[in-house]
């Protein structure tokens, strides 16, 4: 088929905003020049400025790579390419889970909140299809866990796993509890995490405890049949809800990246992604944080 438009017909260029920092662009632009010295790349179509503003905006508003392309004069497989060479550089900058509780022990803190949810996807299809279906959600999906501090900011966003996976499971799968519990950490989750407190009674010998465990999971209080939440218990779930609305503005900030809408990636890039977004979440955060200390 033709590339030509017909007769009459031209393509126009428009512009649209990026609401992102001069900071975040600079700083995907050296990772990028960085990699190509590395590479000893002689030549590229763009400059690092120039791929790093094309995935952003990728990353950020998720268009169809065709026209994207078409403006910048490539095809739609160099700018995906573009896009999986600068999401593996920024993947490799996002900091373990080990690292970052440490960081967190030592600032202070004294619970971190957990949570899940649901990246769309794509119907897969054969056996893929049925792992990736998430029953609560009715969506095909990956179910993805994140650490927010108390004020919302994340921390830590675990790998991509199977939509049909619930959120206590995977939290079991990763061993959260036990290295939260490491550097005297306490979880706090939703109702959806009632029960993990008894993997605690199970485990009678806690190498961080030297003895019987004591390590507590804050969960709200749940109502069970014919025995009502008492006043008590409603006061104490709605400031526990308060608390936890923190982390609801953790998965906010990720995913004003609309590319996590619905992901059209293949999904053996997703924990990547995942990461690459959590790099520049953290970055957007602390340009803003600076900027409202001011320079003194």
């Amino acid at each position: 088929m033709s590339q030509q438009p017909a007769e009459g017909f031209e393509s126009f260029s428009y512009q649209v905003a990026l609401p992102l920092s001069r900071s975040t662009l600079q700083m995907l632009a050296e990772l990028i020049r960085a990699h190509r010295r590395r590479l000893r790349s002689r030549w590229r179509k763009a400059a690092p400025a120039e791929q790093a503003l094309a995935v952003l905006a990728v990353l950020r508003h998720d268009p169809r790579l065709a026209p994207l392309g078409a403006g910048m004069g490539v095809s739609a497989s160099t700018v995906r390419r573009w896009v999986l060479e600068a999401v593996a550089l920024l993947a490799a900058r996002a900091a373990r889970l080990g690292r970052v509780l440490r960081r967190q022990a030592v600032r202070g803190g004294a619970v971190v909140l957990v949570d899940g949810t649901l990246i769309r996807t794509r119907r897969r299809t054969g056996r893929a299809n049925r792992a990736n279906y998430n029953g609560k959600h009715k969506q095909h999906g990956l179910v993805v866990l994140a650490l927010t501090d108390e004020h919302g900011r994340l921390l830590w966003v675990s790998a991509a796993l199977p939509g049909k996976t619930a959120d206590i499971t995977a939290a079991r799968r990763l061993r959260i509890r036990e290295r939260l519990h490491a550097h005297d950490l306490t979880p706090a989750g939703d109702k959806g995490f009632h029960g993990w407190h008894k993997d605690v009674r199970t485990s009678r010998d806690c190498p961080d405890c030297g003895g019987r465990c004591e390590q507590i999971v804050l969960t709200p209080y749940k109502a069970e049949a014919k025995r009502p939440l008492s006043k008590a218990q409603k006061q104490a779930n709605a400031a526990f809800a308060a608390m936890r609305c923190a982390v609801e503005g953790g998965f906010a900030a990720l995913k004003h990246w609309h590319i996590l809408d619905k992901l059209r990636l293949d999904t053996r890039h997703a924990t990547t992604l995942l990461r690459a977004l959590l790099v520049l979440t953290q970055h957007e955060q602390s340009v803003r944080d600076a900027a409202r200390s001011g320079p003194g």
